[in-house]
């Protein structure tokens, strides 16, 4: 299953996050986050490894996101 933008901003969202923190944990720019959320775009494949270590009870252990 490919994560967006969104999905990744409701997590930040239920763990009371600032954009700022997350793009500095994430290795990424706080532009990148704004520009993904406004398109609503998937992660790249190193992005997706850096939210995983962020967000690791939301994946499995086969790295897929739970539903």
């Amino acid at each position: 299953m490919h994560i967006t933008w969104k999905t990744v901003d409701e997590w930040r969202e239920e763990r009371g996050m600032e954009k700022a923190e997350l793009a500095r944990r994430a290795n990424v720019s706080e532009r990148t986050i704004y520009n993904g959320l406004s398109k609503n775009s998937r992660l790249q494949p190193s992005t997706k490894s850096n939210i995983r270590s962020i967000f690791p009870d939301k994946f499995d252990d086969r790295g897929e996101v739970r539903q």
